[in-house]
């Protein structure tokens, strides 16, 4: 059975041999500064641009259509952004919903069944869901994703060789980085740690841990941070993802970043306890994160369907991390999928548009389109060290998301795209749901 379509709308052919795209608007936020200068203002937050691509880069970024005999497509005052990347996912959960059958609203509970489900992975179930992941963010329009994988004792989990294989197979579309996801607690394990940290440097992974008030909890990040220190490892947390008045996750992590001279190579995610600090000790883990070169990661869909949830009660305290004030204290906020159609997030699809119009309205970030598009581009790109920054410059590649709209209200209202990749437009066609129940190997 075909697949859907992801909201795409007909439109011109870009030829191989190259083009002209003319009228778009690019946000001031994924331009160098010279750049952004030299170009008119089209909309606050945003410039005119016309893009000449060729040989699957851009060549120019001009005011103005040169006469060389390129054909142009008008995009009509159109967004144009550079394809996006998804720094916080956990494609070894992907998809389970349907199987699982029922909907959680606390983060213990959706944890409990999906261990449940974890009894019922194979290599191939694991396979299967984690490319057909693949597929639909390549087509929304991800260009790479970091996936946290389980990992809960010292032996490694059966999906860490399948996001290995994968992270090969799909090198040219998407580039995939595989993090380990561990509780704190198994640091406390000597052996245990070593040996995934060992694993991690050898394949070029990312230590992860979830960290919540625990006792003991300073020493065992020190040996997290040994044991990045010692295998050149960059960090990932789940941190201080609860509605309890504790941030001490948080301000340990920044203060041993900075101990342990890790700046600029920490992230973490949703920091759910800080809506609820007090004002100035919120204030002050901010600054430290900001200090320490910490890359803070809003995750508004699992965080709005898992803080103080319980069942037939609507919840008051929906734990969304203080974005606005992360960012006017100096901290890089990223924005992310996290987990997608599984115990912990019922409703999601890898749609970063999705995610970024779900959190500007959770978190009141006006204007997203023009003021918080880096934290779905260039802010994670520097997190995950990738090649291209994001900013879109002469000489980029030309992987690009078209979006129909103009401004943040169309856009986000009715999110519409067409994506190139090398300058070419892909296939606007969505993987098919009914693909999930066969059974056999992916293909």
């Amino acid at each position: 059975m075909a697949g859907q379509r992801n909201g795409v709308v007909a439109g011109p052919a870009f030829p191989a041999s190259g083009c002209w795209l003319a009228r778009a608007r690019v946000p001031d936020r994924l331009l160098d500064v010279p750049q952004r200068d030299a170009l008119a203002p089209a909309a606050p937050g945003f410039r005119a641009v016309q893009l000449r691509i060729q040989d699957g880069h851009i060549t120019a970024l001009a005011a103005a259509v040169a006469n060389d005999g390129l054909p142009v497509v008008d995009l009509a005052d159109g967004i144009v952004t550079p394809c996006w990347v998804d720094l916080h996912t956990h494609l070894d959960k992907s998809h389970t919903a349907t199987r699982i059958g029922r909907t959680h609203h606390a983060l213990r509970d959706a944890v409990a069944a999906s261990g449940e489900d974890r009894d019922r992975w194979t290599v191939d179930d694991i396979r299967r869901r984690m490319d057909f992941s693949l597929r639909t963010a390549y087509t929304q329009g991800t260009r790479a994703i970091r996936t946290h994988i389980d990992w809960v004792g010292a032996s490694m989990p059966q999906a860490w060789p399948v996001a290995q294989a994968l992270r090969g197979e799909w090198s040219a579309r998407v580039e995939l980085q595989p993090t380990s996801l561990s509780p704190l607690q198994l640091f406390a394990q000597a052996d245990a740690g070593t040996a995934i940290a060992a694993v991690l440097a050898k394949q070029g992974g990312v230590l992860g841990a979830s960290v919540h008030p625990v006792p003991g909890q300073r020493s065992l990040l020190e040996r997290v941070f040994e044991l990045a220190v010692a295998h050149d490892l960059d960090l990932d947390f789940h941190a201080d993802e609860h509605l309890q008045n504790d941030i001490e996750g948080l301000r340990t992590i920044a203060r041993l970043t900075m101990r342990y001279g890790w700046e600029g190579r920490v992230a973490c995610g949703h920091a759910c306890a800080l809506s609820v600090a007090p004002v100035d000790a919120c204030a002050s883990v901010l600054r430290a994160l900001a200090d320490a070169g910490i890359v803070l990661i809003g995750l508004p869909l699992a965080n709005l369907q898992l803080q103080d949830g319980s069942a037939g009660r609507t919840p008051r305290l929906r734990g969304i991390a203080p974005l606005q004030e992360a960012r006017d204290l100096g901290v890089r906020v990223g924005l992310a999928s996290d987990n997608v159609q599984d115990a912990f997030v019922p409703f999601a699809d890898f749609d970063l548009l999705q995610v970024l119009a779900v959190g500007a309205l959770a978190a009141h970030l006006d204007d997203p389109l023009a003021r918080w598009i880096d934290c779905i581009g260039t802010t994670p790109a520097a997190a995950m060290g990738l090649a291209w920054d994001g900013t879109l410059r002469v000489g980029a590649p030309a992987d690009l998301v078209l979006l129909t709209g103009r401004n943040s209200f169309e856009v986000c209202g009715r999110p519409e795209r067409r994506v190139l990749r090398g300058g070419r437009l892909i296939d606007a066609a969505l993987p098919d749901f009914r693909e999930l129940d066969r059974p056999g190997p992916a293909n």
